[in-house]
């Protein structure tokens, strides 16, 4: 049994799963989480998953949560029904029971009695513990770690909208939080207004479609979609798609703006946003045209991208590009396939940072790149743990 203190950041899917597998090595496992655990994914909670329920789950947590509360292995859930019925019964099972500490919102990491230029590329660093200060109903504390692993997820930090992907300016007076997120149909305040969709992935598509729900229960509702793309169709078409969900999604919006019930912008540029009484004027671009839109409310899905600033004071190699881990972000940069269905899982020594005995793992260590599958993370952390050493599973 090793008495090592292993730190897990982020409650989700991977993070539990990290959890998990370290508690069943043996390591004196704490995971912090800001909210609640799965608390991220009930965010998009209506939202259907693409993959079903085994890619999403592992044996040793279903084995961790039992059988009569799992779903069928290949059951396509929706987020709400993925928390309640796997990641919160995995959140208080047995391994993990007492081991989870939520409302603890990280804020800062470093080595103890060391800063970020010490003891640069020196085994003498990784014999200094961790220390997190950490943020927990307005009281402060520091807890310490010997080994340290990042799962904060793929919604920590949205992206932004904004020409060349920086704020537009009035982005951050007009947009708040919630215009971030996927809507639903019941999402107030939507019916018979104009819409304005930014996006060029899957969320973005799949607002499109519940907004056209809401178009058909009130025909009055016009919804208008910005891709930076600017040929083709709004969603390339995986052929022969394995995932069906994810193939009718891309059918449906497709179908949408060829029908004409979306009125598709392609490669838009956002110049500025700005206000019109109860509306927004849009000023952007298309082939350097300038024009303007009004519009009742803006859904901003430009992907999200990881937040740095807690572990700043940590040896940790970014790719410039992705912002993920450089050795992962290289491998998966050399990966011409667009499909996330035909990767395969990175090993070890590709999340392996400069500083020692720290690991970033899921939606995170793929930075802005949007290929990320909860399989992949899962089986990162069955290889991450099994590799540390701890005692076996």
């Amino acid at each position: 049994m090793t008495n090592q203190k292993l730190v897990v950041v982020g409650a989700g899917p991977i993070g539990l799963e990290t959890g998990l597998q370290a508690a069943l090595a043996g390591y004196d496992v704490t995971v912090l989480e800001r909210g609640r655990a799965g608390e991220a994914v009930q965010s998009w909670g209506h939202v259907r998953l693409f993959t079903p329920f085994h890619m999403n789950s592992s044996v040793a947590g279903r084995s961790a949560v039992g059988a009569e509360t799992i779903p069928i292995g290949d059951k396509l859930l929706t987020g709400n029904e993925y928390v309640d019925r796997y990641l919160q019964p995995l959140s208080q099972s047995t391994p993990l029971a007492g081991r989870i500490r939520e409302h603890h919102e990280v804020l800062a990491v470093s080595r103890q009695d060391i800063g970020k230029s010490d003891l640069i590329g020196k085994p003498e660093r990784g014999m200094r513990a961790f220390q997190i200060l950490v943020r927990n109903d307005q009281r402060e504390e520091i807890i310490t770690a010997d080994v340290m692993i990042d799962c904060t997820g793929f919604i920590s930090q949205h992206r932004w909208i904004g020409n060349g992907g920086i704020p537009a300016p009035g982005e951050r007076q007009f947009l708040s939080a919630g215009n971030y997120r996927i809507p639903s149909v019941e999402t107030e305040g939507l019916a018979g207004k104009a819409i304005l969709v930014v996006g060029s992935g899957f969320s973005a598509a799949t607002s499109v479609c519940v907004l056209d729900e809401i178009r058909q229960q009130n025909p009055r509702t016009q919804i208008y979609w910005f891709t930076r793309h600017r040929e083709g169709q709004p969603m390339q078409p995986v052929e022969s798609d394995p995932l069906a969900e994810r193939g009718r999604l891309t059918s449906k919006a497709n179908a949408l703006v060829e029908d004409g019930r979306i009125q598709w912008i392609p490669g838009a540029s956002i110049n500025r946003i700005s206000g019109t009484g109860n509306r927004m004027r849009v000023e952007h671009h298309v082939n350097d045209v300038r024009k303007e839109l009004e519009v009742d409310r803006i859904i901003a899905n430009p992907g999200y991208r990881p937040n740095p600033v807690p572990f700043e004071e940590l040896q940790i190699h970014r790719c410039y590009a992705t912002e993920g881990p450089i050795k992962l972000a290289a491998h998966l940069l050399g990966d011409s396939s667009g499909d996330c269905l035909t990767q395969q899982v990175a090993g070890v020594d590709l999340l392996k940072n400069p500083e020692p005995g720290f690991y970033i793992l899921g939606a995170a260590s793929y930075g802005r790149d949007s290929r990320f599958l909860m399989q992949n993370g899962i089986q990162q952390a069955a290889d991450l743990i099994a590799s540390l050493g701890g005692e076996s599973a």
